[in-house]
């Protein structure tokens, strides 16, 4: 098991939710305007776009931490309770915020025909509005074929308050329970791994970076 990478992974991706999280909870700004307004969501959206995919990136590492579970139970815990709320951002993540697929492209026309009057448009708040259309179908294709909507008890419209308020009160458990998780983890990996002493080995460090050879990275599983 390379903790070294397990530590390093989820502190980038602690560091990206934390700050995405924060910046979203004290998000203000003027909405007198249209433009102000549109801006405002906007970046809204562009926030809680970044917490799901570092949701998800921290859910990767958590499937290849596993092991350390056996003399960390706290952590197997932890991961257990995030095991579904894991699920359903990365299938986010994968089928919307890290690239979209064809087939949600599909289903949004089909669920929300008025997206159609946004097509084609290039300013910000047609954009906005249809981002927020795949948003709410990609929700709503997370789904058993035997028990229907796999986290909600109903179909999510995200013009309606109480559907709004619930999914993003479910991001936002995840997001603080993600960060715990990940901080937990962060620990336990960071003490496995062999720094070595940077001021008497620094030499000899030095001269292997002075020796490295970058190589095109591929796709390992």
């Amino acid at each position: 098991m390379d903790y070294r990478h397990i530590c390093t992974a989820a502190m980038i991706a602690h560091q990206g939710l934390r700050a995405a999280h924060n910046a979203a909870n004290a998000l203000t700004g003027n909405d007198d305007s249209l433009d102000e307004k549109t801006n405002l969501l906007g970046m809204r959206q562009l926030l809680l776009r970044h917490i799901m995919l570092e949701i998800a990136n921290i859910a990767d590492v958590a499937g290849i931490s596993r092991a350390i579970y056996k003399d960390h139970p706290e952590l197997g815990e932890m991961h257990a309770a995030l095991a579904k709320a894991f699920e359903f951002f990365k299938y986010i993540r994968n089928k919307f915020v890290g690239h979209m697929v064809e087939d949600l492209t599909s289903k949004t026309f089909e669920w929300i025909p008025h997206a159609y009057s946004t097509l084609g448009k290039t300013d910000a708040a047609h954009q906005l509005i249809l981002s927020w259309f795949v948003l709410e179908t990609v929700i709503n294709t997370y789904t058993d074929p035997t028990t229907g909507h796999k986290i909600f008890e109903s179909e999510t419209d995200l013009n309606y308050p109480p559907d709004r308020t619930r999914f993003l009160n479910y991001l936002g458990e995840t997001a603080e329970s993600s960060l715990r998780y990940a901080a937990s983890l962060i620990a336990v990996a960071a003490s496995y791994v062999d720094i070595p002493d940077l001021k008497n080995d620094w030499l000899p460090l030095a001269m292997k970076a002075g020796e490295t050879d970058f190589e095109f990275l591929t796709k390992k599983r």
